[in-house]
């Protein structure tokens, strides 16, 4: 493009050149070649002619001219096109004249131009010029827009001299470009990063040479000149510099070559190129020193312009727009905190860096300001996007007593501390705080147990709303919960902290949790991810003195309680929802690992309650997804995950897929729907194993039951429960609708009353059920049982049972001879209606019978008789099915379509 740029304006200069030579030869009068020989009587007649009539004087008229200027000390290359315009002359003795011109910069397609005011006069002898000018300069860069005031000086003759000054006026700098860089340290107590700034400026100067004609030839000369230049900035001091150029003429045509070279601009070459069109009337000798009188003002028609970099510090702005402060501790000194936070603007951060024992004691966290410890990698957002805080990463917490966000601020952040609270109070606390985040610090918990409302607690917060962010924190001997959260709304996140030993309570709740979470009102979208909680195995008495007898530990792992209240005598109460509260909760990848004595504490893995399965009148909880995924879940006392949706609950999506869970002191996972609530739940490729009870339990408790809940168990993977692998019924009124496929269940248990499958109804409960492709071997009992009826219930009782039994493989090779009436059973009592459809199903060696049928009461057994004989494995009673007390129905009456 700039080679493009510079042929075009070569091109329209030397097309002007043309027209200009072509036009000054067409208007050149011959000269009369006579040779005049002043011996003769004709020449002495002549002279005496010539001084009685001399020629008349050298007059000026307008002139045009173009030209072409490469690039030189200041300037891009440029064509330009200019006018001479004498305004007042007095032949011979003087001349007054406007030039101005107009420069097309090449380099940036952009336009300048100056225009000046000249005054000449010539001696009495005609050998000598003088005059001056006074001149306005514009120059557009493609960046900015410059101006200037010229003025200067010049004498011609044998020997020239011109001196020129320059001075910009208006906006002489203008910045280009400022980039703040990732490169911070403390200058004093502030943070600074260093800062880049590029100014483009036009430059003030004076400039002077002096000169000689070398050679004339015919209608031209080439004539030298030295001279030099002293420009200067703003912030670029005075700098001088030499230049020497030559400069030929002939007739309207000129040439030049200059050599300049200062420490601004180094050492540039310039070459330039012109022709003009009109200028001298009546000419004799257009070499003469008068003819001179019509010379363009040699001076820079371009302003002096170049590039400034500025690198400076700035002081490094947060992304909440304040400035970062140091507070600095020195070893074994207990620093003020306090005064610093005191005097500490909203969003400005306080660093605190910490010496080799430092403790500064309690403070509070004022609203928009954050308190970092040099003791992690700290990393903030500043103008120059994340920068690490200078002296960040030691490692060395600066100690703390309880730590309190004001109540009702916003954007606090504490991070980095090691906490030990002050007796009676939680390690960290705050209450109604938007936007908290508590990170990387270190909370211990060491005192006597008050049993006060939160005293001992590790983090508490209440209220907390907005974007509440604890994370990377680890918690140590918590009393009742190591991070806990009450009314938390908007968006909450709890991750990658590590909360072990949290300590029963001397007064049980029934409430504590490592991780605890319970609203009774708003809304809050909720993750608990990549957590390490557990070990809590410590059973607390009264003021911890191990004397009075010690309270069992029901600490769970991890607590989510929608709506759940809390009542007198309970000293921690909690109130019941007015309306509704929402939520929406991932409880992912954490591991949750020996929670409570197996076979004495009742602390689970995970805990979910939408509100109250003890309390029908506990309304208004509304969750749109509950996702339990990837956990990790080992050693607990009583369930692995435990999901209960109560009252008028309403559950969107209960999903809990590819957890691991091994060892637990009752049920792996145990999901249940009871009075008045609705749930959807999936459960999907979990593994269990070594359940004390049953793997999967998946029952509509309580024979006041109305809930209505689907679900899907499928792909999971579950061996050695001590009950059943999976337990599923329906109770009350409540209607159950499940799909049970492709499950693995394994038992190599050598006592206990061991099932793959147990299904059962009670009172009105009704139940859609397939199992579909479950392959179910080691049972001790049945592999698959199916009761209906199961007591008398309410009075008119009637449960039902529509079942759909396909594609099982079950196999009793760890079967006790005798104690299994066949590998799978299915009998209906009382008042109830049981549908059965059974395809494709194979039984394996049974010291029995491989599918066993009875009906008691006033039930009706109803079966799709046509279908027994897709099965393999033996009967009893032998088919076909008799009736009575069988009721053979047609193909597809019985299973979901």
């Amino acid at each position: 493009m700039h080679l493009k740029k510079i042929n075009l304006s070569l091109s329209l200069t030397l097309f002007l050149l043309g027209i200009f030579t072509s036009t000054v030869r067409a208007q050149t009068v011959s000269l009369n070649t006579n040779h005049l020989d002043s011996n003769t009587n004709t020449a002495k007649y002549l002279l005496a002619q010539a001084e009685e009539n001399p020629e008349p004087e050298l007059r000026f008229a307008p002139r045009v001219g173009a030209a072409y200027i490469t690039e030189g000390a200041g300037y891009n290359p440029y064509g330009s096109f200019g006018i001479f315009f004498p305004i007042l002359q007095n032949p011979g003795k003087s001349l007054t004249f406007i030039e101005g011109k107009m420069l097309w910069d090449t380099d940036t397609d952009s336009l300048g131009g100056n225009i000046l005011l000249g005054h000449r006069v010539i001696n009495d002898t005609k050998d000598r010029i003088t005059g001056g000018y006074v001149s306005y300069d514009t120059r557009n860069t493609g960046r900015g827009v410059f101006n200037q005031l010229g003025v200067g000086f010049e004498s011609l003759g044998n020997w020239d001299f011109h001196i020129n000054g320059y001075l910009p006026i208006g906006k002489t700098s203008n910045q280009l470009s400022e980039n703040v860089l990732a490169s911070p340290s403390f200058v004093g107590n502030s943070l600074h990063l260093d800062r880049v700034q590029v100014f483009q400026q036009a430059f003030s100067g004076v400039d002077a040479e002096v000169g000689t004609k070398l050679a004339s030839f015919s209608n031209g000369a080439l004539r030298a000149y030295a001279g030099s230049y002293v420009y200067s900035s703003e912030g670029i001091p005075a700098f001088v510099g030499v230049r020497g150029r030559l400069v030929g003429t002939w007739n309207n045509l000129a040439m030049g070559l200059s050599l300049s070279n200062d420490s601004q601009f180094d050492t540039r070459l310039v070459f330039n190129i012109g022709a003009s069109l009109g200028g001298v009337q009546n000419r004799n000798d257009n070499q003469s020193v008068l003819a001179r009188m019509g010379d363009s003002v040699h001076r820079e028609p371009s302003i002096i312009v170049d590039n400034r970099v500025v690198r400076d510090t700035v002081p490094a702005i947060n992304s909440n727009g304040g400035v970062i402060t140091l507070f600095s501790l020195a070893d074994n000194q207990s620093g003020n905190l306090g005064a610093t936070l005191a005097s500490a603007r909203p969003s400005d951060i306080v660093y605190v860096q910490a010496g080799t024992n430092t403790n500064v004691g309690s403070f509070t966290v004022p609203s928009q300001v954050q308190v970092l410890s040099s003791g992690p990698v700290q990393v903030v957002s500043t103008q120059a996007g994340n920068v690490q805080i200078p002296g960040s990463g030691t490692g060395i917490l600066p100690r703390s007593g309880t730590i309190t966000l004001a109540t009702n601020g916003s954007n606090q952040v504490v991070s980095g501390f090691a906490v030990t609270n002050t007796p009676g109070q939680p390690g960290i606390v705050g209450t109604n705080n938007t936007n908290a985040s508590i990170l990387q610090n270190q909370v211990t918990i060491n005192g006597a147990n008050t049993n006060t409302l939160l005293a001992g607690r590790g983090i508490v917060l209440v209220g907390a709303n907005g974007s509440t962010n604890i994370s990377n924190n680890t918690v140590r001997n918590a009393i009742g919960e190591g991070i806990r959260l009450d009314n938390v709304s908007g968006k909450a996140s709890i991750n990658n902290n590590t909360v072990l030993n949290t300590i029963q309570p001397q007064t049980q709740t029934g409430l504590e949790a490592s991780i605890f979470i319970r609203n009774n009102r708003g809304d809050v979208d909720l993750t608990i991810a990549n957590n390490i909680v557990g070990d809590n195995n410590t059973r607390s008495s009264f003021n911890n003195d191990g004397v009075t007898p010690a309270v069992g530990n029901e600490i769970d792992g991890i607590e989510f309680s929608l709506c759940r209240s809390y009542a007198a005598p309970v000293l921690d109460t909690f109130a019941k929802c007015s309306g509704t509260a929402t939520a929406k909760v991932a409880i992912l990848n954490n591991t949750i690992r020996n929670i409570g004595a197996i076979g004495t504490d009742g602390a689970d893995g995970i805990d979910i309650n939408l509100n109250n399965g003890d309390d029908n009148t506990d309304t208004g909880a509304r969750a749109s997804n509950i996702t339990i995924s990837g956990n990790r879940i080992s050693n607990i006392a009583d369930k692995g995950v435990s999901f209960g949706v109560d009252g008028d609950a309403v559950l969107g999506q209960g999903i809990v897929t590819n957890n691991q869970v091994d060892t637990v002191g009752d049920i792996g996972l145990a999901l249940r729907s009871r009075f008045n609530s609705t749930s959807n739940y999936t459960v999907t490729g979990n593994t269990i194993n070594n359940a004390r009870n049953n793997g999967i339990e998946y029952i509509l408790t309580r024979n006041d039951n109305n809930s209505v809940s689907t679900g899907i168990v499928s792909n999971n993977t579950i061996s050695n429960s001590g009950s059943n692998g999976i337990a599923l019924g329906a109770r009350g009124t409540g209607q159950q609708t499940v799909i049970v496929s492709n499950n693995t269940i394994t038992n190599t248990l050598t006592t206990g009353n061991t099932r793959g499958i147990d299904v059962q109804t009670q009172e009105n409960g009704k139940l859609q059920l397939t199992l579909d492709t479950n392959t179910i071997s080691g049972s001790r009992l049945e592999a698959i049982r199916i009761r209906t009826g199961t007591n008398a219930g309410v009075s008119g009782g009637n449960s039902q049972v529509n079942a759909s039994v396909k594609n099982n493989n079950i196999q009793l090779s760890n079967n006790t001879a005798g104690t299994a009436n066949g590998a799978l059973t299915a009998s209906s009592a009382n008042n109830s209606n049981f549908c059965l459809a059974l395809r494709n199903n194979r039984a394996g060696a049974t010291a029995n019978t491989g599918y066993f049928f009875s009906r008691s009461g006033s039930s009706i057994f109803r079966v799709e008789n046509a279908l027994l004989s897709s099965n393999i494995g033996t009967f009893s009673p032998a088919l076909p099915l008799s009736a009575p007390p069988f009721t053979n129905v047609v193909t597809d009456t019985c299973g979901l379509p």
